[in-house]
């Protein structure tokens, strides 16, 4: 009788031992699996965080180019404008000078 109780006290012991063993294997694998979920999250947050700064930096270099765009042409279009006002101004002269230029040209 000791014997079957000690077998069957050996075979109790070695089934909770497979037991933990199997429990203890589990939470391992869902401790790695979280672990790699956070750390796939975390991978992608900072990849979304990296594009939004691209992105952010993309749009400032895209605002000061249009800025210096705009000035560029309002520059060109108030010199324009006085390029005109001048010929407006002296338009008179300036054909004076043109025709006496063309006339002095062609009688040499």
């Amino acid at each position: 009788m000791y014997l079957k109780d000690g077998i069957d006290s050996i075979l109790t012991i070695d089934k909770k031992t497979k037991e933990l063993v199997e429990d203890t294997d589990k939470r391992i694998e869902k401790i790695r699996a979280d672990l790699r979920k956070e750390l796939t999250d975390m991978e992608n947050d900072s990849i979304e965080e990296a594009k939004k700064l691209g992105q952010e930096k993309s749009q400032e270099i895209i605002d000061d180019f249009d800025s210096k765009v705009n000035n560029l042409k309002e520059q060109n279009e108030n010199r324009l404008n006085e390029i005109q006002q001048f010929y407006k101004d002296h338009e008179e002269e300036l054909l004076d000078e043109a025709f006496e230029l063309v006339v002095n040209d062609h009688a040499r």
